[in-house]
């Protein structure tokens, strides 16, 4: 994979050049204690028009997926749409994506990589680049977060994972809050065992920010926990990727009475007109 500077890959491509950008962005929204208006109207809102795929986890219900795909509108030329896994209970994995950019083809959980059932399966969409005709997999995962026991449950979610990817022949984007606790202090010498199984043998790469911050806010730990990773022909696409929201103030108390306890993410991708 080429990694670029977000910056120069967003600056890379004029109207009329024979290339474009695919812009996904992944976002743990925290049901329960954060409000979905603030979320949408802050975090969401800002970036409208500019996302092509947007990957949420923590949905805690379909007015929540509708408040953010609102935020994404701006008038004529917009065409945003969402899709919600089943599975989660008021934790769901959420998508919304940009109808005049995409086509969408379909959509599935993946049941075998949610260990008893308990959590939420990860929600996988195929869909078709209309500028290119480039076909892919967009994955929103969140895996087992906490002690020993969801630990061990969390690597099994990455080792199947990892085997779902090996079948699959279409490029992956694969997008989430992980719980891989990816020490930034340590450049990552640190990390859950996690990691290393749902990259092991190169099926996936992480598409690392340049300047890495914690993607979340308990001051307790300096770690990514939200990711997005390729896999398939995927790796080979030039791309950038950088954490939004970086400023400290993100996660001030006053605003964890309203905000996410996370930081949302971003990657651009440069894909080529004339790739199958």
């Amino acid at each position: 994979m080429k990694f670029l500077g977000i910056t120069l890959l967003l600056a890379a491509c004029s109207p009329g050049e024979p290339s474009s950008r695919l812009t996904v962005a992944a976002f743990n929204v925290e049901s329960g204690s954060a409000d979905p208006q603030v979320i949408a109207e802050k975090h969401i809102a800002p970036h409208r028009n500019q996302v092509d795929i947007w990957g949420f986890s923590e949905v805690e219900s379909n007015d929540w997926m509708e408040k953010f795909r609102q935020a994404m509108r701006s008038g004529w030329g917009s065409d945003y749409r969402w899709l919600l896994g089943r599975s989660g209970g008021k934790d769901r994995l959420g998508i919304v994506y940009n109808a005049r950019r995409l086509t969408y083809l379909r959509h599935e959980e993946l049941e075998q990589i949610n260990p008893k059932g308990s959590l939420r399966s990860p929600l996988v969409a195929e869909f078709r680049f209309r500028l290119t005709g480039q076909r892919f997999l967009f994955v929103v995962n969140h895996f087992y977060r906490g002690d020993e026991k969801n630990a061990g449950r969390r690597h099994q979610q990455a080792q199947l994972f990892n085997e779902w990817a090996q079948s699959q022949n279409l490029p992956i984007i694969a997008v989430g809050d992980y719980n891989f606790d990816w020490d930034i202090g340590s450049q990552g010498q640190k990390r859950d065992l996690g990691f290393d199984l749902l990259t092991q043998n190169e099926v996936f790469r992480w598409v690392q920010p340049q300047q890495l911050v914690s993607t979340q806010c308990n001051p307790e730990f300096n770690s990514v926990l939200d990711f997005i990773f390729v896999g398939g022909e995927a790796k080979n696409w030039p791309a950038a990727s950088d954490i939004l929201q970086p400023e400290p103030e993100y996660c001030s108390p006053a605003n964890r009475k309203t905000h996410s306890d996370h930081r949302p993410i971003r990657a651009v991708f440069e894909l080529v007109v004339g790739q199958p």
